[in-house]
């Protein structure tokens, strides 16, 4: 999967990779070369593709950088210890001074959003993090104990992630996982993820940042975060409960908060359209 980008792929032409001290990052930039910059990142578990949608309608008037997370996508696999959310963070910024992509605003999903805010505060970033279904909590109870620790021995087994992998091309399987998420996407968005999941590199990569993350500090000091902050939430998201966007915009004070009905953890996905006007009328009307 990391090898080539199949023609078939969103935005396969633009595909590129970069190499950075620790990383290969597989990213695609397109856009209006002179207009403002937006940095998208995806969650845990998906890639670049995730945005084409959304992208579409952003392309005549913003320069776009879209990136594959360490091990997901086409992006290679890191060593151990570099798919942390501080390695990452630390990677990025390595990538966009490499390829000269200074972002007015960085766009994060789920653990994206976590990477968003801590880039945004690094650049200085003009326009802040949007934070779509920002996943800026830990898991309760037994399941916070238990699922770092799966995640870490499964990463750690051999040849785990191919047969992770094989279960995965049972497409109904794929199907519950998106379902699961409490969105609805169309035929040929859930057939990317089927890819996805198919490929033993990216079940690898997704089991390593799951085994890596941690966002004890971040969440320490979120409060102490300058940079405007944008909730976007989708009222049906079973991934992350709403009540964790809320909570953060109710305390931080230059964040804002803004709920989607009937959309589920794949907001971008589902309502492409509404998420992208968004995010132009934040670039248009915030200016500092």
């Amino acid at each position: 999967m990391q090898n080539s980008v199949p023609i078939t792929w969103p935005f396969g032409k633009y595909s590129e990779y970069v190499e950075t001290r620790l990383h290969k990052w597989h990213i695609q930039r397109l856009g209006k070369n002179k207009g403002k910059k937006i940095l998208f990142i995806h969650g845990t578990g998906s890639s670049c593709h995730t945005w084409s949608n959304t992208v579409d309608y952003l392309l005549d008037e913003f320069e776009v950088l879209l990136v594959d997370l360490p091990g997901h996508g086409f992006s290679r696999t890191p060593a151990p210890g570099q798919s942390s959310l501080q390695s990452v963070v630390k990677g990025l910024m390595e990538l966009i001074e490499k390829i000269r992509f200074l972002p007015d605003v960085i766009v994060g999903h789920s653990a994206g959003a976590a990477i968003a805010v801590l880039i945004s505060e690094k650049i200085k970033a003009k326009h802040g993090a949007i934070c779509i279904n920002a996943a800026f909590g830990e898991f309760p109870g037994l399941a916070g104990l238990m699922f770092p620790i799966f995640a870490k021995i499964i990463a750690l087994v051999p040849f785990s992630s191919d047969v992770l992998a094989g279960l995965s091309r049972n497409n109904m399987r794929t199907e519950k996982l998106i379902a699961n998420t409490g969105s609805k996407i169309t035929q040929d968005k859930l057939n990317y993820y089927k890819a996805l999941f198919s490929k033993p590199d990216h079940v690898k990569g997704t089991l390593k940042l799951m085994a890596e993350w941690d966002l004890s500090n971040f969440l320490k000091n979120l409060e102490k975060v300058d940079s405007s902050i944008t909730f976007l939430v989708g009222n049906q998201d079973k991934t992350v409960p709403l009540s964790i966007s809320k909570k953060w915009s109710q305390i931080l004070k230059t964040a804002k908060y803004q709920e989607f009905q009937e959309a589920g953890h794949l907001l971008h996905e589902e309502k492409p359209d509404e998420v992208s006007q968004c995010i132009s009328y934040h670039l248009k009307s915030i200016e500092k």
